[in-house]
């Protein structure tokens, strides 16, 4: 009796994996009569045969299970039916995974069929290439072909798109996830994509997953990534992702590098002026202005900005010379008007000042340093008056035109502009 039932069970056993083996041969003719006849039914019954044989041990080791599975789900893909794609909205993910397990379990080695191509760490995608390298053997050497050097490439392009498409409705998350995907396929290719690379440090940026933007941006600058001018940008947003996270000193140490990578780079040299202005470097921001503007001759905010600084140097010849540069090239250079104005009315302050400090018997030279300041102060009232033109709603130009309107004796026009800012 108990032979009997084992016996039963054997050819039960038998006939449910019979049934799974027809279900993959069924799943590979619909496939193909999809190919021929365009009918969405066919992909319907394919999958519905497919997914059957995908989940029942018999089957599901197989690699012609994955790879016909992937196959279908790749013409889901590829279909421009409506009717079709709707049978899988996520067929991208469920043919990437169908051929990935297709991969690995094409290996004849049981070990080699434990690979995990997706394993974060990337540690079985090593072990993959490795063993590829020792010729391994394997069920069917064309699934490997076909996966790698026919479908992969197509799939890396399909998350490219979508990664974008995310980017541009700013889901930087969902992004980075589609862009990282593209990437790891193409690797799987023997090609590294470092536009996609690129685009998945950007969208790590945004989705403030700083680590693997900082990761993925070092590695670029190291590959010297520099497609549609972006290499000097990659330094830019290592320098903000270092400021960012309070830590200014490497935020500087990538714009040196980045200077060093692109010396002529206006953006680099910007910041980097900018850090040296911020910690009182006038020198070292004046090389960088001199460099600037030999690139640039015609921009008047460098020329404003190199002005500052020889004001910063108490060098006022040079910085009139180039503040006035700066006006005649925008003559809407409302700083550089500023300044100048700026300049007469502190050094009519410090006439004054000199003035109020003599004793009673000095009064000749009371007056005499009395005059000498409204004339400072008339010096510069029109390039304040310029510069309130340019900014009217300028509080702080307001204010020094008030006082310079005072200094000059014209009270009605001082009363003007304070109605102004009442």
């Amino acid at each position: 009796m108990k032979k009997y039932i084992l016996l039963s069970l054997a050819v039960a056993s038998a006939s449910v994996g019979f049934s799974q083996k027809s279900k993959v041969v069924s799943a590979y003719n619909y496939n193909k009569a999809f190919t021929r006849s365009q009918k969405c039914n066919e992909l319907k019954n394919g999958l519905e045969a497919i997914n059957a044989a995908k989940d029942h041990d018999q089957t599901k080791h197989w690699a012609k299970t994955w790879y016909y599975r992937g196959n279908l789900y790749w013409n889901i893909l590829a279909t421009n039916k409506v009717e079709c794609k709707t049978l899988a909205p996520d067929a991208l993910e469920q043919c990437t995974q169908s051929y990935l397990k297709a991969l690995v379990l094409n290996f004849e080695d049981p070990e080699l069929k434990k690979l995990d191509l997706e394993k974060e760490d990337g540690s079985d995608v090593m072990k993959f290439f490795q063993a590829l390298q020792s010729k391994p053997k394997v069920d069917d050497e064309m699934y490997l072909m076909k996966i790698m050097g026919e479908k992969f490439p197509g799939i890396a392009g399909e998350y490219a798109n979508k990664g974008f498409n995310e980017f541009n409705k700013n889901d930087y998350k969902a992004a980075q996830e589609s862009f990282g995907q593209s990437m790891m396929i193409s690797q799987l290719t023997g090609k590294m994509d470092t536009t996609i690379l690129y685009n998945t440090a950007l969208a790590s940026e945004y989705a403030e997953d700083y680590e693997g933007a900082v990761q993925l941006y070092e590695t670029l600058t190291m590959l010297k990534y520099n497609s549609d001018d972006k290499g000097p940008s990659l330094y830019l947003s290592l320098s903000k992702i270092s400021k960012i996270q309070k830590d200014t000193v490497k935020a500087n140490k990538y714009i040196a590098k980045g200077r060093v990578a692109y010396p002529n780079n206006q953006a680099l040299i910007f910041e980097e002026i900018d850090y040296f202005l911020k910690t009182n470097k006038n020198d070292e921001a004046l090389a960088n202005l001199n460099k600037a503007i030999e690139n640039d001759n015609d921009n008047a905010f460098l020329y404003y900005v190199r002005g500052n600084v020889y004001d910063k140097l108490k060098d006022k010849d040079n910085a009139f010379k180039n503040y006035e540069k700066a006006i005649e090239l925008d003559p809407k250079q409302h700083d550089a008007y500023y300044n100048l104005g700026a300049h007469y009315y502190n050094v009519g302050v410090s006439k004054l000042k000199e003035a109020e400090d003599l004793p009673l018997s000095q009064a000749k030279k009371y007056d005499a340093l009395k005059a000498e300041a409204k004339v400072e102060f008339g010096k510069g009232l029109p390039y304040i008056e310029k510069a309130h033109e340019i900014k009217p709603s300028d509080t702080e130009t307001g204010t020094m035109l008030i006082k310079l309107y005072t200094h000059t004796g014209q009270y009605e026009k001082s009363k003007e502009i304070k109605a102004k800012f009442k």
